[in-house]
């Protein structure tokens, strides 16, 4: 056998157990040391046992089996190992992406957080849908057939636009015309005729505004202990009404308090002649008796004072014929 032969043998021999050892690595489905997780999404999009599995954009791991889940036949089943010590926790998610436009889909899985619960062996790693090519596609054409009718209703604005410009145009050609010109020029040679005469006026006015502004700083600082004075006077008020407000209040309940006890002992009087309504006009009309026999007993004294000594009366006396 040739050199040639025996190098073509070895080369081809080499690229078989390459290619062989490149298989298995990417068809392993089990590697000792990896912590297997599943997850469940609506679209694989393409993903197949092998793809890589990165956490954060790091490879950690590879997909092991895809399949529609047993339960539940609409959702698609992803299977797949990570290394031992990769942080997946609660608050991680896994999505269907690529790296590139035109490398293999892989099976990317968020960070999360760090104050998360971390996942144990076997758990499921909750998971977001990706966009799907036709979605994007679908909203592309959207967006296509919006600004094509944007652009139909451009085409008809804009001989509007067109003609207010040129009005515009007309109109500001007018105003910067040669008699505005000469009129703007009159006006502002004008406006300095005035300034010149009316500038020592406009210098007074300004040293006499200084002046007040002057005065007013000494206004301001003449008033301060006036305002410090008052703030002073506003704290002793505050003090008196703190001090006074305690002993009022507590002369107010001692008055409620005396309120009430009359309240309580004009109704327990009201509740006595209400009781003794008839003894009261039994006394009352005894009184009014004995005041009638004691006016009485005075007018027969008064008319025969001699009852007082004689307990009969005199027998009358004649008259002499």
């Amino acid at each position: 056998m040739s050199v040639e032969a025996k190098v073509g043998a070895f080369v081809i021999a080499s690229l078989l157990v390459l290619g062989a050892a490149i298989y298995f690595v990417r068809t392993a489905q089990t590697v000792p040391g990896q912590i297997p997780y599943k997850t469940y999404l609506r679209y694989a999009g393409g993903l197949d046992p092998g793809a890589a599995v990165l956490f954060g954009g790091i490879k950690v791991g590879q997909v092991t089996a895809v399949e529609p889940s047993s339960e539940d036949p609409t959702r698609i089943e992803i299977r797949f190992q990570v290394k031992r010590g990769t942080p997946v926790n609660e608050k991680s998610t896994a999505r269907v992406s690529s790296v590139s436009l035109m490398s293999s889909p892989i099976l990317s899985i968020t960070t999360g957080t760090n104050e998360a619960r971390r996942l144990t062996e076997g758990e499921v790693v909750p998971s977001e849908e990706s966009v799907q090519m036709e979605e994007i596609m679908q909203r592309v054409a959207a967006v296509a057939e919006t600004a094509d009718e944007l652009i139909m209703e451009l085409r008809k604005e804009i001989p509007v636009l067109t003609g207010q410009a040129q009005t515009l145009l007309a109109n500001l050609n007018e105003i910067s015309g040669p008699g505005n010109q000469k009129r703007i020029a009159q006006a502002l040679a004008e406006l300095d005729t005035i300034m010149s005469r009316e500038s020592p006026k406009i210098a007074e006015i300004t040293d006499k505004l200084s002046s007040l502004a002057a005065h007013a700083d000494e206004v301001v600082l003449s008033v301060q202990p006036f305002i410090a004075n008052l703030d002073q006077t506003v704290a002793n008020a505050n003090i008196t009404i703190d001090q006074v407000r305690d002993p009022l209040k507590k002369d107010l309940e001692e008055l409620q308090h005396t309120i009430r006890q009359a309240r309580t002992l004009l109704a327990s009087l009201e509740n006595v002649v209400r009781t003794n309504d008839r003894d009261i006009s039994e006394i009352v009309r005894n009184l009014r008796s004995a005041s009638e026999n004691l006016d009485s007993l005075t007018q027969t004294l008064t008319q025969r004072p001699w009852n007082l000594i004689r307990t009969t009366q005199p027998p009358e006396r004649k008259v002499p014929q």
